[in-house]
């Protein structure tokens, strides 16, 4: 199919008209604040740290299996993402649908799965296979959570990490040598004009028809940290948002792997350095690294995890800037994160299942809980459909409101039983006993994989593995079937035990069911 023609059908497709249902008034809308961390993993905030029979977190790995690859300390101090919690309601059964930064995001803020994303069929025609990598990139023309938002009147803000400028589209390219996560103030100030040449094109482009009032205080991709800068950004956000509810997507750059890496250590972050290059002035909104040291060793963490307590500050400062403008009851507050990091970049439970935290004081019920199956993808239809207004038709394809749940109600009774999930070549699919995972790969990948076995991945790279065949011993299997209810950790695969033969059956159906709303083949599924 030519590419123009590509384009036509994806743009007549998703351009449907933002109308929505008439919204409440101003008064009685929700604000909204979504706080997405990156690569968390439930062991690295207090209140799911212990929770190891509940997400498979490299330290629970270690205590229940025996073999914690990554697992570092669970002892971490983050009081407000804590208190988030106590004061409203955790997902127990939250996944992510796609488990990198750009197709996880792009779920989050479109509602649809990462495969139906038209720019992936730019590069492979609908019905054949197709290799999600870190894609896709977002086109102007898509519908997406905070168009429709400002078509519900809301002022909207995208403050952090994006992930979802399309291939095509040709702004400078990013230097990693240029981007260090804790640079210098010399080396940055060696690279200033690049930085600032870089982040102007970046936001002029982002600016400019996805649906952003405000896009400011951004990293482009993986790029230089400085949570005092982001976090002033939505600080000045919220208190210049008056007249209309709004929506804050604060997308946080940490932890970006364990808090013990090297980009993590908060003692080497120059707060004058800036994805935007040298600031000129410093930015002094969140509380000192020797103040954020002191909290973490009264509590008896280890110093290693100082990054979460200086995440937590970030969420700190917001809560309070709410309730200093007396509007945190009719705010809610989502925390979550990408995925994890035990399972990133596949299908497994330790990458694609989160915690995920909703606060909305005036409505959700403090220290509740939800264990309904729920996906990032249902994020922009429950979030648009408590701000009193409809999704465009093809935002609302793939996903479901949890709206019910969260005011209290009983899970309706056709809620979904199985949720689809997406990584490279790998497909999964879960329910609430059971996790199917089918590995399929084109030609060139099989034939890559017998030439080099053991170094070419069901993701048809020889990288991005992420440790997944160490912490997986049954990752090589084309077919695995797991019992969440005993195997949280999916050490023991029972696909080729003949006792699971029906499960295994169901299981293959519910993944050929889901997989028909989707344009591209894969494996025998979509025959």
């Amino acid at each position: 199919m030519k590419l123009s023609n590509i384009l036509r059908a994806a743009f007549a497709l998703l351009a449907i008209s933002l109308s929505a249902a008439t919204a409440a008034p101003n008064e009685d809308r929700p604000n909204i604040v979504i706080i997405f961390a990156d690569d968390l993993d439930a062991d690295e905030i207090g209140c799911t740290a212990d929770e190891i029979h509940t997400w498979a977190t490299p330290s629970g790995a270690k205590r229940v299996v025996g073999k914690g690859l990554k697992a570092g300390s669970s002892q971490v101090y983050t009081p407000a993402i804590d208190s988030l919690a106590e004061n409203g309601m955790m997902f127990t059964r939250f996944y992510v649908n796609a488990t990198v930064c750009s197709s996880s995001r792009y779920c989050l803020l479109t509602g649809r799965l990462a495969t139906a994303g038209p720019e992936i069929q730019l590069d492979y025609e609908p019905g054949t296979h197709a290799r999600l990598e870190w894609r896709p990139g977002m086109f102007r023309a898509e519908t997406n959570l905070p168009k429709t938002l400002q078509g519900l009147g809301y002022r909207t803000a995208i403050i952090g990490k994006w992930h979802n400028i399309p291939q095509n589209v040709k702004l400078p390219k990013r230097v990693k040598a240029d981007h260090q996560a804790n640079a210098t103030y010399e080396h940055t100030s060696s690279v200033d004009e690049k930085l600032k040449r870089h982040y102007a094109a970046h936001k002029k482009f982002l600016s400019d028809g996805f649906g952003w009032d405000v896009v400011d205080r951004m990293e482009w991709g993986n790029s230089i940290v400085n949570l005092d800068w982001q976090c002033e950004g939505a600080l000045k956000f919220i208190e210049e948002t008056d007249d209309q509810p709004f929506f804050l997507y604060c997308a946080l750059p940490v932890p970006h792997g364990q808090y013990s890496f090297g980009y993590n250590d908060i003692s080497t972050y120059d707060d004058r350095v800036s994805s935007n290059g040298i600031l000129d002035y410093v930015p002094d909104v969140l509380p000192s690294v020797e103040d954020v040291y002191r909290r973490v060793e009264e509590q008896g963490a280890p110093r290693e995890n100082a990054m979460a307590t200086r995440m937590d500050d970030y969420v700190d400062a917001v809560l309070k800037k709410l309730d200093e403008k007396g509007i945190r009851e009719n705010t809610i507050v989502i925390f979550t994160s990408d995925h994890g990091s035990r399972g990133k970049n596949s299908v497994n439970q330790g990458g694609a299942k989160v915690p995920m935290i909703v606060s909305w004081p005036a409505k959700v019920e403090a220290g509740s809980e939800c264990d309904s199956l729920i996906g990032s993808i249902d994020i922009s239809a429950t979030l648009v459909d408590l701000a009193g207004g409809e999704l465009p038709g093809d935002m609302s394809q793939h996903n479901d409101s949890f709206g019910p749940q969260l005011l209290g109600d009983p899970e309706p009774t056709d809620w979904r039983e199985s949720l689809l999930i997406e990584a490279g070549n790998s497909k999964g699919v879960v329910t609430r006993q059971w996790s199917y995972i089918a590995n399929r790969v084109p030609p060139e990948t099989a034939k890559a994989m017998k030439e080099r076995p053991g170094e070419v991945y069901w993701t048809g790279l020889d990288h991005h593995n992420y440790q997944n065949d160490k912490m997986y011993p049954n990752f090589w299997d084309a077919d695995q079937l797991y019992d969440l209810e005993k195997d949280i950790y999916e050490m023991e695969n029972l696909a080729g035990n003949p006792e699971y033969a029906g499960v295994l059956k169901m299981m293959k159906g519910e993944l050929s069911e889901v997989l028909k709303e989707l344009p591209f083949a894969f494996g025998e599924f979509t025959r």
